[in-house]
Formats: C-alpha cells, structure tokens, sequence
C-alpha cells in the first residue's frame, strides 16, 4: 500500500474532508452495487461499513500504524501486488449523491435544486486504502 495514498487520505488521525465528503456520498446513495461488487463486498455491508468508518472519524479513533500490521487481518487481496493496486488506482466510480425519494416525498422545490449536486467521484484504490485501515480497528 502506497504511504502517500494513505497519507492524502488520513491526516492527524482524521479523514480528509474531501474523502469523508465521498463516503457519506456512498452511506446516502440508494445503489452503489458499481463500488462493493468490485470490492467483494454486498452493497448492505460496504454501507455498514462506511457508516462505521465515518463514526470513527468523528469521535478521532484512527490508530496509525504500519502497514505489516494489516496483514494479519485477512486481506483477500494481495496488497503486494502491483497490478491490482495500480488497476483500482485508474479506475473510479461516479455516484449521484441524491438520495431517490418518492414522488409524494419530494416538493417543486427540491427538485428544482436536486440537479445543482455533482456527482462525487470516487477512487476504488483510495476506498481499498481506507477499507484496510478499517480492518486494522
């Protein structure tokens, strides 16, 4: 795993504000199947795990440590592997951060400024970084 991955990502035992931003994107959105089948995970436990991962940054429970230290958790992935970090690394997933509400739940002018969010841009190897640091805890 790369340390300035992991760096950008982390900072002072907290989450960076941009990638907090992209991981309530994925608690909220209504699918994100693109992101947990290409990590191994179903869709209910990424969120799970998402929600877990935005509790421990708001109370300041990230540990630092080094990355030998993740081995022991039973990673399916071999993080020595160059090709598969370098694959998630170029690929990215775009997510709606709009919740899908139904017809009778949303007013004239939630939808008038339901169209003024972005989609957030998500990198597979920066959630892989984060969802290893999880499993250390």
């Amino acid at each position: 795993m790369s340390s300035g991955r992991k760096k950008s990502i982390l900072t002072n035992r907290k989450l960076s504000v941009d990638f907090t931003r992209k991981l309530s994107a994925i608690s909220c959105a209504s699918d994100v199947s693109c992101i947990s089948a290409r990590l191994g995970l179903e869709q209910g436990h990424l969120k799970n795990i998402v929600q877990d991962i935005l509790e421990m940054d708001n109370k300041d429970e990230w540990e630092l440590c080094s990355d030998d230290e993740l081995s022991e958790y039973g990673d399916d992935w071999d993080d020595d592997d160059p090709s598969i970090w370098q694959e998630l690394q170029n690929e990215t997933v775009r997510l709606d951060q709009r919740k899908h509400s139904s017809a009778s739940e949303v007013s004239t002018n939630s939808l008038s400024t339901a169209d003024n969010f972005p989609p957030v841009e998500i990198n597979l190897g920066e959630m892989k970084t984060v969802l290893n640091l999880y499993k250390k805890h």
